[in-house]
């Protein structure tokens, strides 16, 4: 399915979505995985070609800081 589709029917339907980061960084707090593997999933998704704004990256990096500490 269409990502932005899905996003618009689950806006409409008054349904809150999230997106893999959001995944990632929930598994590191559930401490289910390790910062490093979550660095490792993200850079992995971006080398394959998954779009992430540069200032949206640097968020991911700086929560996952802060959730190794």
């Amino acid at each position: 399915m269409d990502g932005t589709y899905g996003r618009d029917v689950a806006a409409a339907e008054g349904i809150t979505t999230r997106g893999t980061a959001y995944l990632i960084l929930l598994l590191v707090k559930r401490d289910i995985i390790h910062v490093d593997e979550a660095r490792t999933a993200i850079d992995a998704m971006i080398d394959e070609g998954w779009y992430c704004a540069p200032n949206v990256y640097a968020a991911i990096i700086r929560k996952l800081d802060s959730l190794e500490n």
